[in-house]
C-alpha cells in the first residue's frame, strides 16, 4: 500500500479531540449537574414554541456521565426526533457522541468500515452536537432544571 493511500485512510484524531473539548466547554455553560443521576435541563425556543432541547443525565460513574439529548420538533414535520447519547469525560474535560438516533452506534475502531459510514462520521456527529448546543444556548428561552 502506497503512503498516500495509507494517509487517506487515517482519521484526524486531533480535530476530533478539539471538537470534544469544545463541546465540554459549551456544556459546562448549561446549568446541569452531570454528577446527579436523573438531572435534566430543558430549553424551549421562542420562534418554535412546540420545540425543545432536553439534556438528561442517564448514567453516572466515577469519571464519566452519559447524557441523553433530545431535540423535539426542531426541523420540518417529516424530520424524525433527534436523539443523541453523549458521554462526559470529567477527567479529560471532553464530551463525545457515542450513539446517534438509537440506530447507529459509532464503531470504536474507525478503521472498520461498517455500512455506509464515512471515515469522519464520528467527527460529524460531534460537530452536530456542538451546533445543537450553540443553538440551544443562543435561542433557548426557558430553562427548566431538576
Amino acid at each position: 500500500m502506497a503512503f498516500f493511500e495509507l494517509r487517506k485512510q487515517q482519521v484526524d484524531l486531533m480535530r476530533l479531540h478539539d471538537e470534544c473539548e469544545r463541546n465540554y466547554r459549551r456544556l459546562s455553560k448549561v446549568p446541569l449537574d452531570s454528577k446527579c443521576m436523573g438531572a435534566f435541563v430543558q430549553m424551549s425556543f421562542q420562534n418554535k414554541p412546540a420545540s425543545a432541547l432536553r439534556i438528561e443525565v442517564i448514567d453516572v460513574t466515577k469519571y464519566t456521565s452519559t447524557l441523553a439529548i433530545f431535540a423535539d420538533h426542531t426541523g420540518l414535520y417529516w424530520m424524525p426526533k433527534i436523539e443523541i447519547k453523549a458521554r462526559i469525560y470529567r477527567d479529560a474535560k471532553m464530551v463525545e457522541v457515542i450513539e446517534w438516533c438509537n440506530d447507529r452506534i459509532i464503531p470504536w475502531v474507525l478503521s472498520e468500515q461498517k455500512g455506509i459510514q464515512a471515515r469522519d462520521e464520528k467527527w460529524q456527529w460531534n460537530i452536530f452536537l456542538s451546533e445543537l448546543l450553540v443553538y440551544g444556548m443562543s435561542h433557548g428561552l426557558a430553562v427548566t432544571e431538576s
